[in-house]
């Protein structure tokens, strides 16, 4: 009997993953190992940027596992792991909240782990709760169960340990639950069904404000920081392949100016590589300040010869710097906001990709870019299934926060042809957003 669709997945996920092994050693990047005790170079994307060969391998490794997932599993039991993955997510806000993360990470042998009930001992807790949150936690591949009831952090925990990116990168931010709650009601039953407002979203209803979520965010300074920190690290993960592919060498303007630009993270990156470009960071008032001093303690010089300028701008009020020397940036805020209210920015952000019939085939070559013709197609979707849920699952984020979006690239070229403008470039990089390159539509203003 001919299983067709299950052996194109099991010849794929092979090829993927042999990519990816062979690629790994040209990298001469260590085996992977969950057990290690130490982090790997590929899990932080904020301070290694894999080849382009070993991202995609990477990328369609996941495609295929998603796709067998989806072939094999029962959909009752799919539904469940979604229904219930909320409590995969609380059960490490647990973890950080209480430190036993870092705990777990100062023993002396970590790798060997302790007892839950030494922990529950050690930090106030019973530990009948606790078993059930470390063995969510296990389950889901962010730490081992040793031995009965006995835990230790693994190698992808270590994300969370005080410091590091993962600690920054909380989603389940006060609130967050609350919003994934109100989402369906807001959608197909509150008065609000039909509006594309920002201030008519499932967050208005979660957290019973009138108030926009940055406008509520203002008011809420204990929200400010969580918020802040998940921001930067969401752009650091595409910090080092923005830099590294899109080509900032063609670029005939001398001055870069990051609209939102938010702590200098980008700007900062791009100087290093290009000595000779200016930059300028531009913020809201009550963040600018934080930006300074943190440019003024890095980058004195910079800040000192003027190559460097931090300064305060509304991105709804007239842009102050205008002329042919500047060339502007606008990161993760268009996904933010419906058309009619981002209709005036320019771009860094994710792109989605419609998902078309998952029997359409895709020449995996040109995933990986070997030039190897001998390959044969593979049934993969074309968004790349469980390695593109990041995108659609962000999207439907931005859409309950501020009835935002991730767009597609038919979505964006409308956009921005609403503002005169039209694209000339896409650049995919090492990283889930894409470099989006606009300029005046000469034709459009004839």
């Amino acid at each position: 009997m001919a299983h067709a669709e299950l052996d194109r997945l099991q010849a794929c996920l092979n090829f993927a993953l042999d990519t990816l092994r062979k690629e790994m050693d040209n990298s001469q990047l260590p085996p992977l190992n969950q057990h290690s005790s130490v982090q790997h170079p590929l899990d932080d994307p904020t301070a290694y940027l894999p080849s382009a060969a070993l991202f995609n391998a990477r990328r369609l490794s996941l495609a295929c596992l998603g796709e067998l997932k989806n072939l094999i599993q029962p959909p009752l039991d799919k539904r469940m792991d979604e229904k219930f993955s909320t409590y995969s997510a609380a059960s490490i806000d647990t973890l950080i909240k209480t430190s036993i993360i870092d705990y777990l990470s100062d023993l002396s042998n970590p790798s060997e782990g302790i007892p839950a009930t030494e922990l529950a001992s050690t930090f106030g807790l019973d530990s009948q709760k606790l078993v059930p949150i470390l063995r969510c936690c296990a389950a889901n591949g962010w730490v081992r169960e040793t031995r009965d009831s006995s835990f230790a952090l693994n190698r992808c925990s270590r994300t969370f340990v005080k410091g590091h990116a993962g600690r920054r990168l909380n989603l389940s931010t006060p609130g967050f639950m609350s919003v994934v709650a109100a989402m369906p009601r807001w959608v197909t039953e509150s008065d609000w069904k039909l509006s594309r407002s920002p201030a008519q979203t499932a967050f208005q209803i979660a957290f019973k404000t009138p108030l926009q979520r940055f406008s509520w965010v203002m008011q809420n300074p204990q929200a400010l920081i969580p918020l802040a920190d998940h921001l930067q690290v969401l752009g650091d993960m595409s910090t080092p392949s923005i830099v590294a592919d899109y080509p900032w060498e063609q670029l005939e303007t001398p001055i870069i100016v990051d609209c939102g630009g938010g702590e200098g993270g980008l700007v900062s990156a791009i100087l290093d590589a290009h000595p000779s470009f200016q930059a300028i960071v531009q913020d809201m008032e009550n963040v600018v300040a934080l930006t300074s001093s943190i440019m003024k303690e890095r980058r004195p010089r910079d800040i000192e010869s003027g190559t460097l300028k931090v300064e305060s701008y509304d991105l709804f009020q007239s842009q102050p710097r205008i002329g042919n020397e500047y060339s502007f940036i606008l990161r993760h805020i268009l996904h933010d906001w419906p058309d009619e209210e981002a209709s005036k920015i320019l771009i860094i952000d994710m792109v989605t990709i419609p998902n078309v019939d998952s029997t359409a085939t895709t020449s995996v070559k040109s995933f990986l870019m070997d030039g190897d013709d001998k390959h044969p197609d593979y049934c993969v979707p074309s968004h790349f299934g469980s390695a593109s849920k990041l995108v659609n699952a962000y999207s439907v984020h931005m859409l309950s926060l501020m009835n935002g979006c991730e767009r597609s690239l038919r979505e964006w070229e409308n956009l921005v042809k609403g503002c005169g403008l039209c694209i000339t470039n896409v650049y995919a990089l090492r990283a889930h957003a894409s470099v989006i390159e606009c300029t005046l539509d000469a034709q459009g203003l004839l």
